[in-house]
């Protein structure tokens, strides 16, 4: 008698699924899958509140909304305030849970603050939402438009990507961060994950920190990544498309114009820059102030340079403070912003004009990112970016 091995569901397949109500998915299937929480901040919300106004339902469960004023804060033009003010009495009215007092960028809050669990469903109005993913949730970015109906109905309707798992194994060079396993899983398979599922496991992740995870997962959506996730010890990952050896892994970095164009940063090693920015949703958490911290420790901010750093929350800020990192990054010559995004969505304080050059944690290098796009933007680890701010150079 020939006996067949039964296939266990992947855990992505196994999450979907459930979220949808059948027994099964398959590619490409149209499905509604039950969301747990819905995400939006000041960045996407006046065009948020824009559709809203064009219906009148009301938020399906206020308390898993999740909202953030994180992009402009403490606003810079009366506008910024104006729209700030109706946000609050947008989520007074429909029962939203609002952070609006420098608490933070969203991806942190949510990490922080909502209760995350493997395969929970999250949707939201930013492009980087995946950095929940981290924590094995399946978390997708929509426009502010695709998110109203999920705000009135607590569903999302959506084709079922195609799953690609990446393996990853081995250890870090010393010189060597998460953010650089990001950059390169970018510029060496970014082609391929493109409208997909990225699932990640390894034996690499039983070492790493939960901010580790998130930085790696919140980089992967700037290859048109539909979410990203750690696939949770125990559950099964599913064919691995790609293995890779992180070992092999040296510094890099993405020169403009766009975040796939990566390079080791020896390649570019001398490039001028006078602009360096580091925090933010991408690398603003408490490892990523230490690395930082510990650059600046041997050595000032180059006299050329402006160097700009936010920390991720106000619990990051407090941590810092706390362990006299704060004091020691400006007495070396860098500023520290109040938490939240700082200068990545070009809205806020540290914007760039022509002619400068910088290198950042941020998300984004496309022209006019950051203010000026007539500015060159880099993208790189915390420890590179503190490098290239007490040198002046890449």
């Amino acid at each position: 008698m020939v006996v067949f091995e039964q296939v266990k569901a992947t855990f992505y397949n196994k999450y979907m699924s459930k979220a949808a109500g059948v027994e099964k998915i398959s590619v490409g299937n149209e499905v509604e899958i039950k969301v747990d929480l819905a995400l939006a901040h000041d960045g996407t919300g006046p065009k948020l509140l824009e559709a809203w106004e064009k219906q009148s339902e009301k938020v399906y469960d206020g308390r898993r909304v999740l909202l953030t004023v994180d992009h402009a804060f403490p606003a810079p033009t009366p506008a910024e305030r104006s729209f700030q003010r109706r946000f609050s009495q947008f989520a007074e009215a429909q029962g939203c849970v609002l952070y609006n007092h420098g608490e933070g960028v969203l991806h942190q809050i949510v990490a922080e603050r909502a209760s995350l669990w493997p395969g929970m469903i999250i949707a939201g109005a930013d492009g980087h939402v995946a950095t929940a993913g981290a924590f094995g949730a399946l978390a997708f970015a929509l426009t502010p438009e695709e998110l109203v109906p999920v705000l009135t109905s607590g569903r999302l309707k959506m084709k079922v990507p195609e799953l690609v798992t990446i393996g990853l194994e081995g250890e870090l060079q010393p010189e060597v961060l998460p953010r650089d396993i990001a950059l390169y899983l970018l510029g060496k398979i970014g082609g391929d994950l493109k409208e997909k599922a990225v699932g990640l496991t390894g034996p690499l992740f039983t070492s790493l920190s939960a901010a580790a995870c998130m930085t790696i997962c919140n980089f992967l959506p700037e290859a048109g990544a539909v979410t990203a996730f750690v696939v949770p010890a125990g559950e099964e990952a599913g064919p691995i498309k790609h293995r890779v050896d992180v070992s092999m892994i040296e510094a890099m970095i993405a020169a403009p114009p766009q975040p796939i164009n990566v390079k080791p940063v020896s390649e570019l090693a001398g490039t001028k820059i006078n602009v360096a920015i580091a925090g933010g949703c991408s690398a603003g958490r408490l490892e990523d102030m230490q690395i930082i911290a510990n650059v600046l420790e041997e050595y000032p901010v180059h006299s050329e340079v402006t160097f700009i750093v936010t920390p991720a929350s106000r619990a990051v800020t407090k941590a810092m403070d706390k362990l006299g990192i704060s004091t020691l990054i400006r007495e070396r010559g860098a500023v520290i912003m109040p938490p939240g995004c700082g200068p990545c969505p070009g809205k806020h304080f540290g914007v760039l004009t022509e002619g400068d050059v910088a290198i950042t944690t941020t998300i984004k290098n496309t022209p006019g990112r950051i203010g000026s796009n007539q500015a060159d933007i880099y993208l790189a680890s915390p420890r590179t970016v503190a490098q290239a701010a007490v040198k002046g150079m890449i």
